[in-house]
């Protein structure tokens, strides 16, 4: 791992659960203005406890200590050790579900999940052990944003349970022909 210390923030405090929601907003290398309006609409800082201001300085204390492991001219990558050691940084398992579904709310909000994106939170998932009951999480992630469940019905009537499909959203909202 490089020897560049990521700044140190309590453990399971809004700053360092800031942190992965501010690691996920600019994984794709572009700051949307659909996602900070998404950000606004969950009321993210108020989730997580954190003012502005100090939104403001998680934010920037990220970019700077991502900068500070390049070198001019090259693009920014950060290892899966250290996204590991932020994401240690959040035990309690509340606290990490409040992170995922704030993450997931801004990287929807383009409307597209960028490789960038999906490593971060699919790191998450992982060193978060999501538990299946929360697999709705992980459904953009895996089958990406086209696709949706939909309750299909059994071909006989006997049998009318129903269960899931992948069905292409644009199926869905195809008029019949």
């Amino acid at each position: 791992m490089n020897s560049v210390q990521m700044t140190a923030y309590p453990r399971n405090s809004p700053q360092a659960a800031g942190r992965i929601l501010a690691l996920a907003l600019i994984s794709n290398g572009q700051l949307q203005p659909s996602e900070l309006e998404a950000l606004a609409d969950v009321d993210a800082n108020g989730q997580l406890a954190l003012t502005d201001e100090e939104w403001h300085d998680v934010v920037h204390e990220l970019c700077v200590d991502l900068l500070s492991t390049t070198t001019r001219g090259i693009q920014c990558v950060i290892d899966a050790r250290r996204i590991e050691a932020m994401l240690d940084q959040i035990d309690d398992v509340a606290l990490q579900r409040r992170v995922l579904r704030l993450c997931m709310a801004v990287i929807h909000a383009d409307g597209k999940i960028d490789d960038g994106e999906s490593a971060v939170l699919l790191a998450a998932v992982d060193r978060w052990e999501l538990h299946p009951e929360e697999q709705p999480l992980l459904e953009p992630l895996l089958y990406g944003l086209d696709f949706e469940v939909a309750a299909r019905r059994s071909p006989t009537r006997r049998d009318r349970t129903a269960r899931g499909t992948l069905v292409p959203r644009a199926m869905l909202l195809k008029a019949p022909a």
